[in-house]
């Protein structure tokens, strides 16, 4: 799978950027949380830990699609 994604650091957050407007973006709240933010105005917050598994859940779903 290709990747025309690249990483921005912007005032404390760091943004998925493809060169378009509206990249979603990660940061880390004052609360020790970790907020994302999409590019349809949507955000979810997470501990450090939990966000830290995202990769990894992405890689199994998308092995999993794969075996079918």
């Amino acid at each position: 799978m290709s990747n025309n994604y690249s990483l921005r650091m912007e005032g404390g957050k760091v943004f998925m950027c493809c060169g378009k407007a509206g990249c979603p973006s990660v940061e880390i709240d004052q609360d020790g949380l970790v907020n994302i933010a999409d590019d349809f105005g949507s955000s979810v917050k997470m501990k450090i830990e939990e966000a830290e598994l995202i990769k990894s859940a992405v890689e199994k779903l998308a092995n999993q699609d794969d075996k079918q």
